[in-house]
């Protein structure tokens, strides 16, 4: 029963960040993603978001690191193709 606990507080966590992302609320995004981290350096996901997060402020040296951060918690989720795209892109860029 505590692991579904805890797993539905992470799912809730993630639709509310997820939310305050797509309404540009960047700074409370990162603020909740950074104490959930705090709190759970292990969930992927939230690596993902962050990842997320640093690619829409064109944060891509950031967004490499929370996406290779995802990838090596979760090697088959969607980080891994995140981490393809910022790199293609850092190399053609200069970032």
């Amino acid at each position: 029963m505590e692991n579904k606990k805890k797993i539905l507080g992470q799912i809730i966590s993630a639709v509310e960040i997820e939310a305050l992302m797509r309404e540009g609320r960047n700074e409370e995004a990162l603020t909740s993603l950074t104490s959930l981290l705090k709190k759970e350096p292990r969930n992927a996901y939230a690596w993902y978001l962050l990842g997320n997060l640093y690619s829409r402020q064109q944060l891509y040296r950031e967004a490499l690191e929370a996406y290779n951060n995802a990838k090596l918690l979760e090697p088959d989720g969607p980080a891994a193709s995140a981490v393809d795209w910022v790199v293609d892109l850092m190399s053609g860029e200069n970032v």
